[in-house]
């Protein structure tokens, strides 16, 4: 399958608007292949899969990290953005007579893990010409490929950390 380069630069420009105004019907719906629902599912996982590099590369170039630098140095910046991980503690507060324990504890669990492939992700974009992307990269990107879930959180923290079309970052 050949990967239309327009529309995958319209797709990433409207995850990161979607992102950036916390429109999650807006970012379902920038995500989905050219041809929508009807994709088979072998070109779809090569568009959510080309998608999420694209996103990769668009936040770290919006990082201002130096090339090189280290996991911790891009971890700490997406945190500086993103803000701190969500506690449990947390999570069930938003929404006690809903969420439980075991429910805020398995979605912090997911959440951690998905910030950690979005900072896998994004050193592909940072890593220096002549040095091969960090193995940690590559099992991130087949696992949100592979994720529907994970694939829409890590997209969603992906544009949100690319600069957005007003300029902010």
């Amino acid at each position: 399958m050949t990967i239309d380069q327009a529309a995958l630069g319209n797709a990433v420009k409207a995850v990161v608007a979607a992102a950036h105004v916390d429109d999650p019907a807006a970012l379902y719906r920038a995500v989905m292949p050219p041809a929508g629902t009807g994709t088979p599912p072998t070109e779809a996982a090569a568009w959510f899969g080309s998608l999420v590099i694209h996103l990769a590369l668009t936040a770290a170039a919006s990082s201002e990290l130096e090339r090189g630098c280290s996991r911790g140095a891009v971890s700490e910046w997406v945190e500086e953005v993103l803000g701190p991980v969500p506690t449990p503690a947390r999570l069930r507060a938003e929404d006690p007579g809903r969420i439980d324990h075991v429910e805020a504890v398995s979605a912090a669990a997911d959440y951690l893990r998905c910030r950690e492939y979005a900072v896998d992700l994004i050193g592909v974009g940072l890593v220096e010409p002549d040095v091969a992307p960090d193995e940690r990269a590559v099992d991130a990107h087949c696992a949100v490929t592979n994720d529907k879930d994970a694939r829409i959180t890590v997209m969603s923290m992906l544009g949100r950390l690319a600069t957005d079309p007003g300029g902010r970052g």
